[in-house]
């Protein structure tokens, strides 16, 4: 009987592995595909895209996690169902529910993985993406290793924006002016800066050095609004997207929006989200049980998965509707969220149950 889990275990890691690698290839393909058509703008080239494919590999994953657990599921136990070694396993006295632990217990690794992919893994991927991929199309300036952002503003001035020490939701921001001898005229640095809007930057602890008349003259303020004035383009590459952040620096930026008074939902969304999906990879996996047993064992094996893949990706556009309708609403994240979950849960227990 210890040999069984084992078994089932090795039969499931084959059919996750078989439909990650096929649909991960496949919409990376797609993927691809829609970036060639951007080749030839700016500075962005074919080598940009096939690494803008490669960073975004992570993010592409986990928006798959869900539905390709469920398919993972119906191949790795359909293979045993066809062959009807899971009905051998019940006659042996290994029940439903006990094939449905071991599932679980399998399927709590990748749940591991998908939540370590979350949290460490694809927040800089989507940022170095995102940036890489602005700077090459509109040529507006250029990204450091280190991460610092370098721009060229209006009468000679240089702009340089870099993280904060002080965390998410702050830059540390230097502004360098010149004459047309490539003198420098003025030096203006903040090492706190909350980016309001693209005409209003606030520094806290600014440092301003002027340069006239063979005079220095040096001098703090704790507070100044920054004269940066960044065209549009530019404020977009500098922009923050839920996929950029960890769970952790999310929960702190939605804090500071929420100390300047701005709108937090669709962040409190993504936190929500990003917080649930290992429990909704867990319950795709949970999902994938009834496909197999009563009834269903007998149904064609591509007809299983076809079946599969309609109810994987309705769940999917059934989520994120329920989810985007909550903030048109103003139902708490929390319900949209673990709505479509609770049901799935209830919906599997309920065919188990049905099970002779």
């Amino acid at each position: 009987m210890r040999l069984l889990p084992r078994y089932i275990t090795a039969r499931l890691a084959f059919g996750w592995l078989l439909v990650f690698l096929i649909m991960t290839a496949l919409f990376s393909f797609l993927e691809l595909v829609g970036q060639l058509d951007d080749i030839g703008e700016g500075s962005y080239q074919a080598k940009d895209a096939f690494m803008y494919v490669a960073y975004t590999l992570p993010g592409r994953i986990l928006g798959l996690a869900a539905v390709s657990s469920l398919l993972g599921g119906i191949v790795g136990l359909g293979t045993l169902a066809n062959t009807d070694e899971l009905l051998a396993m019940r006659a042996c006295g290994f029940s439903v529910f006990r094939i449905a632990r071991v599932v679980l217990g399998a399927g709590s690794v990748i749940m591991l993985c998908v939540l370590l992919l979350t949290q460490f893994v694809l927040p800089p991927l989507e940022q170095k993406a995102k940036l890489n991929r602005e700077l090459a199309l509109s040529g507006e300036g250029s990204l450091l290793s280190t991460g610092d952002f370098w721009t060229r503003g209006k009468n000679n001035r240089f702009i340089n924006v870099r993280p904060s020490a002080s965390g998410v939701g702050h830059a540390d921001v230097s502004i360098y002016d010149f004459d047309d001898q490539g003198k420098p005229t003025s030096y203006v640095g903040s090492p706190e800066t909350e980016i309001v809007s693209n005409d209003q930057w606030i520094g806290r602890d600014v440092r301003q050095i002027t340069f006239a008349d063979k005079r220095i003259t040096d001098r703090v303020k704790p507070s100044l609004v920054l004269d940066v004035f960044l065209n549009t383009r530019q404020t977009d590459i500098l922009s923050i997207t839920p996929d950029m952040l960890s769970l952790d620096k999310l929960y702190q930026y939605i804090t500071v929006l929420r100390e300047r008074g701005q709108n937090t939902d669709q962040f409190v969304l993504a936190l929500w989200q990003k917080t649930t999906l290992p429990l909704k990879v867990g319950a795709m996996m949970f999902f994938s049980l009834p496909f197999v047993f009563g009834v269903a064992r007998e149904v064609n094996p591509g007809r299983r998965v076809t079946v599969g893949c309609i109810v994987g990706i309705s769940y999917y556009y059934f989520d994120q509707a329920l989810g985007y309708m909550g903030l048109l609403l103003g139902i708490h994240p929390a319900f949209t969220t673990l709505l479509p979950l609770t049901i799935i849960i209830l919906v599997a227990t309920w065919l188990l149950f049905r099970v002779p």
